[in-house]
């Protein structure tokens, strides 16, 4: 039996619409901050690997009064981050630097598209199914670990903390495994499938969700799956949202 909602009779255009309205009249929070608990009223967010700025832009959109605390080590990403921020100045600070689980001077791969510029060796998965996307060459960035820099963030207690590093989730997390299972409510992070290089041993996102569960967050949300055609692989990127189980009723 074919069943149908009133949602089926419903044009997609119309909920978008809606969506546009509502945001227009702060009633809503831009995205990836609709995947997030609506309850939360940020007002101070961490955004690691900010590349040009599309998510601290949406999180000073989606929330007034929040401020953003932004990492981005690559110098040309980072000029026009700055660029980009300059109109929210007063609410925002910005490193140029990494965060990862040593501190340090190390070097980060930069790609033909920004957003894949990554302190991992691009993976033949990820290569096979990004073909656009190559290496062609490398900078030298500072590294610094999460547990050691937030004792100069103006507040300790962070609403939304975004990791989207490109295969380095796991070594931020490390970095600052004792600030974030202190200090943190909610974590957005990448799970890029294809990014991993060890298929051979442990996959890396099962370290990422066994070290935060450690930590006391558990997974509430997955949104914007991506799937590749013609591969074994499937599912090659999601974004996963975790919040620590002392806010979950």
């Amino acid at each position: 039996m074919i069943r149908i909602s009133i949602h089926d009779l419903i044009p997609p255009i119309i909920p978008k619409a809606i969506r546009y309205i509502n945001r227009s009249k702060g009633m809503a929070n831009y995205h990836p901050f609709d995947q997030v608990p609506k309850s939360i009223k940020a007002r101070l967010i961490l955004d690691v690997g900010a590349n040009v700025g599309d998510v601290t832009v949406a999180a000073l959109k989606s929330y007034p009064e929040c401020h953003v605390i932004c990492f981005e080590p690559v110098n040309s990403t980072f000029n026009i981050l700055e660029k980009r921020l300059k109109p929210y100045a007063h609410r925002v600070t910005v490193y140029n630097e990494a965060l990862s689980s040593i501190s340090g001077n190390t070097e980060i791969n930069i790609t033909s598209f920004h957003g894949a510029n990554s302190l991992s060796p691009q993976s033949s998965m990820h290569s096979a199914l990004n073909p656009q996307v190559r290496e062609i060459g490398k900078e030298t960035i500072s590294m610094v670990r999460l547990d050691d820099i937030a004792r100069s963030f103006p507040n300790k207690t962070i609403d939304i903390m975004k990791i989207d590093v490109e295969g380095h989730e796991l070594d931020v997390i490390v970095g600052g495994k004792s600030f974030i299972q202190n200090n943190v409510d909610t974590i957005i992070v990448e799970a890029s499938l294809m990014r991993d290089l060890s298929w051979d041993d442990n996959q890396s996102i099962l370290e990422v969700f066994q070290l935060l569960s450690e930590m006391g967050f558990r997974l509430i949300n997955v949104y914007d799956l991506h799937y590749a055609k013609n591969s074994s692989l499937m599912c090659v990127q999601m974004d996963c949202v975790f919040r620590h189980k002392s806010k979950l009723s």
